[in-house]
């Protein structure tokens, strides 16, 4: 695993314009050709509204359309009807919206709607005509650098991502100051999710020096990030925290995850759950459970083992107590709920242990995990 000398590559194609106020650069970004841009944004747009008027001001015609919550597979086809032919979209705010103004600019620049079936839809080859601009008003998943949109599609009980180029934003603009309005829980969830991706690709089985040397040091800014934002947040961790979600969207598109993401992704569809909330129980039963799995002395098992004392350095636990306690105490006192609490039932366990092992997410986590190391990570999460 990790064998420094094998063949890697490297992709970002996204032109990336990081920091405090960046977003009043937009009207310059999308320049003059912008004649019609569709701006996504959340149920209440108020995150969306600096934003707005910038591009207002500068005197671009702006139509909208709300993101109340995931898009489901109907929520995109009903926006898709509804688009005339934008030069630009515009995703601002949470990752679920990015991830319908990303399904729109891709499916509208290929002139198709979104069927049941995934596998019908034609290769979503790089968009020519509609420029997409992704600008994050969360610091959790990094979307606005990755190559896919998460829909939810009620019929199979599931979310699936849509994959190709036509998905990845040509401009990301990550303002940190445009997160600082989200709600406590979303900045919890979120933060709790772009943390567990920088561990996830650290320790992925498909990690490369790439992803190694921009996740290592990221975790421990992120950790700290993480508790400053939500105990007492200033600017600079909110930088640091926004850089931590960009920093993992990049390395997942280069890394990929594991296992804490693949039952996250069943158990999203599942229970409604937010994503970061569940990513957050699963973190500390997956690292758990992994290190158990993991061959003594080897790669996956160091890489583990950082991961967990970086932890411990950020969230000590008590003398005597469990490593990584300390976390799983922090949490619970934020009011994380577990996933009983979230609705997983006892008796679903086995179930979703097989589900969660046969995502995509998990095909790449740090060792091999079966069935039933998947039912403890679960069990142990309740």
């Amino acid at each position: 695993m990790f064998p420094a000398a094998q063949p890697f590559g490297i992709s970002c194609p996204t032109s990336i314009h990081f920091g405090t106020g960046r977003a009043r650069d937009l009207p310059a970004l999308v320049g003059q050709e912008a004649t019609r841009i569709l701006l996504v944004q959340g149920g209440s747009g108020l995150a969306a509204q600096p934003v707005l008027a910038a591009l207002r001001g500068a005197g671009h015609d702006v139509s909208i359309i709300s993101c109340p919550g995931e898009p489901d597979l109907d929520g995109v086809n009903a926006a898709l009807s509804k688009m005339d032919g934008p030069t630009h979209v515009i995703a601002c705010g949470g990752g679920a919206v990015l991830d319908m103004g990303k399904a729109l600019a891709a499916l509208g620049e290929h002139g198709v709607d979104l069927p049941e079936d995934f596998d019908r839809l034609p290769p979503l080859t790089a968009r020519r005509t509609i420029r997409l601009i992704a600008v994050p008003t969360t610091a959790g998943t990094g979307a606005e650098v990755t190559a896919n949109a998460v829909i939810d599609v009620p019929s199979k009980r599931a979310k699936i991502s849509i994959r190709g180029p036509a998905l990845v934003p040509d401009i990301a603009v990550v303002d940190p100051a445009l997160a600082q309005s989200a709600p406590a829980a979303v900045t919890l969830a979120s933060g709790l999710d772009a943390v567990t991706q920088v561990i996830e690709s650290y320790t992925s089985s498909a990690a490369t020096p790439f992803t190694s040397a921009l996740c290592r040091p990221v975790i421990p800014l992120g950790l700290r990030a993480l508790r400053c934002v939500t105990d007492a947040p200033d600017d600079a961790a909110w930088s640091d925290m926004c850089w931590t979600s960009l920093s993992s969207g990049i390395a997942l598109a280069n890394s990929g995850l594991g296992a804490a993401h693949g039952l996250a992704s069943i158990l999203g569809a599942q229970l409604g759950a937010a994503h970061g909330a569940l990513c957050g129980r699963l973190l500390l039963p997956t690292l758990r459970t992994n290190r158990a799995h993991a061959v003594t002395g080897s790669e996956a098992r160091t890489r583990i083992d950082h991961c967990i004392s970086e932890i411990e350095a950020a969230f000590p636990s008590s003398p005597g107590a469990e490593p990584l306690s300390g976390f799983g105490t922090w949490m619970n006192g934020k009011g994380l709920p577990g996933l009983s609490a979230l609705g997983l039932k006892g008796d679903r366990i086995t179930e979703l242990a097989d589900l969660g092992r046969a995502a995509s997410s998990s095909r790449k986590n740090a060792v091999d995990l079966p069935s039933t190391a998947y039912a403890k990570i679960l069990q142990d999460a309740l």
